[in-house]
């Protein structure tokens, strides 16, 4: 293909208001063509099973794949299976992802997403999918004069899909680990989960404890213990620089029942008792 691949432009496709052009592809049979673009896009498989054929190489993606596709990546969409196959498109410009990237600053893996072979695919479990797809076609419901509520909208829907989905798949996951144990590890970062421990995770994951047990070990080399922990500990760290709330309390709060425990735990973790953490990281309400 090379440089005779069609390429298309943002000042030919996208709204400069809007900064985004949004498409719900129902048939597949008028995008099969190779392309690039000078512009970024994030597309989600609502329904079927869709061939993306990127950069030489091939992607079969299910329902509720959601990609990143950047500037001057080569490719196009076919259907794998005689089945329908919906995906909703959604592009925008250089300009906007410099800015979100920049926004969210070095902790976020912009590199990884931007310099990988190929597009970052990630698979949302089914309730996700739902709640993306209704944020995309949102998108569609607001009025086409309002452009800037559309052009604001659509960065908090990017803000929302980077920062849930793709910074966190890229950094604690590796491809093998399983779909509902990404959801459940996600879902134990909620405090109301947290708090009750690790006896929540069977009822969550309907597996058993020791099921759970085994694969994190594997996937992420700790125990849901040590995970809870972590959680726990890191929540209690944030309360102790941010409230005026007493030790106690915070190791409450916490998920803690046992006080010496939080303690002991606390200053493994770093090096601190929770007073002298505190005292060395609580900064004064503005009054």
């Amino acid at each position: 293909m090379g440089d005779s691949t069609p390429r298309l432009y943002t000042k030919d496709l996208l709204d400069p208001d809007t900064e985004i052009h949004y498409a719900f592809h129902k048939s597949l049979k008028d995008i099969t063509v190779a392309h690039r673009h000078d512009f970024y896009e994030i597309f989600l498989v609502v329904r079927g099973e869709v061939r993306h054929n990127v950069n030489g190489s091939t992607q079969m993606l299910k329902e509720g794949s959601i990609v990143f596709v950047r500037p001057d990546d080569i490719h196009y969409y076919e259907k794998s299976s005689d089945k329908e196959a919906y995906l909703i498109n959604v592009a925008f410009p250089r300009e906007t992802c410099r800015e979100l990237f920049a926004y969210l600053g070095p902790g976020f893996p912009s590199a990884e997403l931007l310099e990988a072979d190929f597009p970052t695919v990630i698979i949302l479990p089914k309730s996700e999918k739902e709640v993306v797809q209704s944020k995309l076609e949102h998108l569609n419901t607001l009025p086409r004069t309002d452009k800037q509520r559309i052009r604001t909208t659509m960065r908090i829907l990017l803000v929302d899909i980077f920062t849930k989905y793709f910074a966190s798949n890229l950094t604690e996951k590796s491809a093998e680990v399983p779909e509902w144990l990404e959801w459940l590890r996600e879902e134990m970062r909620k405090k109301e989960n947290f708090t009750k421990g690790v006896t929540v995770m069977p009822k969550l994951a309907l597996r058993s404890k020791e099921h759970i047990s085994r694969l994190f070990r594997k996937h992420y080399s700790q125990t849901p213990t040590e995970y809870v922990n972590e959680l726990r500990l890191n929540y209690a760290a944030n309360m102790l620089a941010s409230s005026d709330e007493k030790v106690i309390q915070v190791s409450m709060d916490s998920g803690f029942e046992s006080l010496s425990h939080f303690y002991h735990l606390f200053k493994a973790k770093f090096g601190k008792s929770p007073q002298e953490f505190r005292a060395l990281n609580h900064r004064r309400s503005i009054p």
